[in-house]
This record gives C-alpha cells, structure tokens and sequence, in this order.
C-alpha cells in the first residue's frame, strides 16, 4: 500500500496560527519592552541595571515556565495548558500598565515570563508536527510570529501618545494585552486543528536529552545572553545618541519585518544545513547585526543594523528546534524544547543584568552593547560542534 500523498500547504494554516505565541511572547512581551523603557526609565529614575533587571526576572519566569511546560501538557492535556498559558499571557502585559512600584513589576514581569515560557514551549511542541515532512519550515514560521509582534508593536505603540506627545507606556501595555487576548483565541483554533490533523505515531523510547543536545543547549544560553541586550537597550542607545522618535520607530519595525520576510528562506536554510551548522551561521549573522551601529552611529549604519539583526536573530530558535527534532525521538521532543528554551531563558537572565552593570560601571551604554556580539561568536563556535542526527529506533 502506497503511502499518502502530502500535500505541501497541508497544516500551513495550523503553523501560522500558532505562531501568535511567540507573537505574545517574545513580541510583546520581551522586545516591546525596549520601546518602552525610555518612558518608564525616566518616570521611576531607574539606572541601567534596574532596567535590565525587569527583563531579567521576565526570563527569571521565562526559565520556570519551561521546565514545568512539559508536566503541565502532560497534566492537563497540551491544548489545555497551551491555551490557558496563552491568556495568563495576555492579562500579564494589562498588567504591566498598574503597578507603580519596582517590586510589583518584577512580580508581573516574572509572572508574564513564566506563561508565556509554558504557551511557548507548547506551541513549538505542536508547531514541529504542524507540517509533516517540512519541520524546518513549519517552525520559521512559528518563530516569525516574535517579528510580526515587533512590527505590531512599533504601529500600536506611537498610538499612545499622552498629552504633550509623550509615550503613554501603560496604555502601551494595555493595547497589547488587548491583542493577545484576541491572538490567544486564535492560537486556541489552530492548536486543535494541529492536535486533531496530527498522525500518531510511534514515539520511541525517551533518550538523555543532555548528551545528545549538549553542544546546541550550551550554545542557546550564550545566544540568550548575547542578542537580549541589543533588544533591551538598542533604543535608549538610539535616543541617547540624540536619533529622534520617528528613527527608532523604523528601526524597530525593520527589525520586525525584516524577521517576518526572512523565515521562508531560513526555513530552505535550515532544512538543508546539518548538525549543529544552521545555528551556527545564525549566531555569526546576529552578532554582524549588532556591530554596525555601534562601530560608527549614523541613519545608515542603524538601518544596515537593524536589518542585518532582524533578518536572522529569529532564526536561532527555529534551528536548535529543528536540531531537537532531528536527534530526538518523540517521547522526548517536548523536554528537548522545554531545555533548550530554559537554557536560553538562563541567558535572557544573564544577558541584560551584564550589560547594564558594564554600561554603569564605564558610565557608556554602549560599551555594554559589546558584550552580545563576543558572546554570540562563542555560541556560534559551541554550536559548530553539535552532531548530527543520532539514529533513531
């Protein structure tokens, strides 16, 4: 008997929708913050090192949400926990519009970090079987969902503008929430069309995640820590250096679209670069994209910059994912992402509280910046020695 044909659209639909997760997740909940800390540094008087401190403990939540992902999908059923996962998302950016004092938005920005962890986890989970046959495909387009969030997020943000002009940044926080809520219904669809159209299959017996993702997991935590100050601190770079609103806004939406367009060609990328060499070549790019505007700041250097980083910085987890999916069985492709996005969380955590405390102690917020391309190089050369697929049984 003749096996069935695939069609080559077939579960497209289910991977766009799911990608409204790391539209949440990482487009709003992450990178939209550094839109928004200029106002809220200048409200509250914060030092770099605060502010990069909110990022750090939404990884802090980012870290816990993924090393309990896989438990709660097994607990409550992968549709249950991704969606509820989806809306606790939704209410901790509205959230993040009432608190006043610093202790009360570490709390929320944690809170929101450990859904959005669990709603992540979950989708790149369903997202890797979304497309049968075209796994490097189904997951850029996942991971496209964090640019069309940079890019919804520079549109919705200058809407809220306060009186005199400036950035109202908790209707900021409102206005997002309020799409997520919408986003998280439609995330619900697509995730049970994917569970329902998904075939079984067999699952295999759960291998040491560890030794055969060792290189790519250390190779993430750098990833994490190396291209997170970039996107804490890049637009209070930007306005520092005396650029105006409407030049940081087109730099953040560029590196947003620019994401958006790229995924399809990462995904060719991927799908044929082996082992550990996919993530490689996007750790290289990434740290490229960050040096332009710190070597010489001009209109030009922060466009080349922004497109340089917004083209390729997405497709790091779309290649360790598709690394997981190639060496692990099944039974232990949830734990593998749930890894992988801890490790990454870990730096997120790091990345941030690093770059403001040099950026503090040398009194230059761009001697901080520097830090994520050194590191990106490393993970990049962590990453070139990861192995290829093991054989599966």
């Amino acid at each position: 008997m003749s096996p069935p044909v695939i069609s080559r659209r077939q579960g497209l639909g289910a991977a766009l929708g799911l990608a409204l997760s790391p539209l949440v997740a990482l487009g709003f909940t992450r990178f939209a913050y550094a839109l928004l800390l200029p106002p809220m540094q200048t409200e509250f008087a914060w030092s770099f090192m605060k502010a990069g401190a909110l990022n750090t403990s939404n990884a802090i939540g980012y870290l816990a949400g993924a090393l309990l992902a896989a438990w709660l999908g097994k607990r409550f059923g992968q549709l249950q926990a991704f969606t509820w996962a989806m809306i606790a998302s939704a209410l901790a950016l509205m959230a993040t519009a009432w608190p006043s004092s610093f202790a009360l938005l570490l709390t929320v920005r944690a809170a929101g970090g450990l859904a959005t962890a669990v709603a992540f986890v979950l989708g790149s989970s369903l997202a890797a079987s979304a497309m049968p046959g075209r796994t490097a495909t189904a997951m850029s387009i996942y991971f496209a969902g964090s640019g069309l969030g940079v890019v919804l997020a520079g549109t919705f943000i200058p809407l809220a503008q306060a009186e005199g002009g400036a950035l109202d940044w908790r209707l900021s926080w409102l206005l997002m929430g309020a799409v997520s809520l919408v986003a998280s219904a439609l995330a619900w669809l697509a995730a049970r069309h994917s569970i329902r159209q998904t075939p079984a299959r067999p699952a295999g017996p759960a291998m040491p995640v560890w030794g055969a993702l060792g290189p790519s997991l250390l190779a993430n935590l750098f990833y994490g820590a190396g291209y997170v100050g970039y996107m804490t601190f890049m637009i209070a770079l930007l306005k520092q250096q005396g650029f105006g609103a409407t030049l940081t806004m087109v730099f953040f939406a560029l590196i947003g679209g620019a994401s958006l367009l790229a995924s399809l060609c990462w995904g060719r990328v991927l799908g044929r670069l082996k082992g550990g060499r996919g993530f490689a070549l996007v750790c290289s790019l990434v740290a490229l994209g960050t040096v332009p505007a710190l070597i010489w700041p001009t209109a030009g250097t922060v466009i080349a910059s922004a497109l340089i980083f917004g083209a390729s910085f997405m497709a790091g987890p779309a290649a360790v994912s598709v690394v997981a999916q190639r060496v692990l069985p099944a039974a232990s492709l949830t734990w593998g992402l749930a890894l992988l996005t801890a490790t990454f969380s870990i730096g997120q955590s790091m990345g941030p509280l690093l770059g403001g405390w040099i950026s503090d102690i040398t009194g230059s917020l761009s001697a901080g910046l520097w830090l994520g391309p050194l590191l990106l190089l490393l993970g990049a050369a962590l990453s070139w020695q990861q192995g290829p697929a093991a054989p599966k049984p």
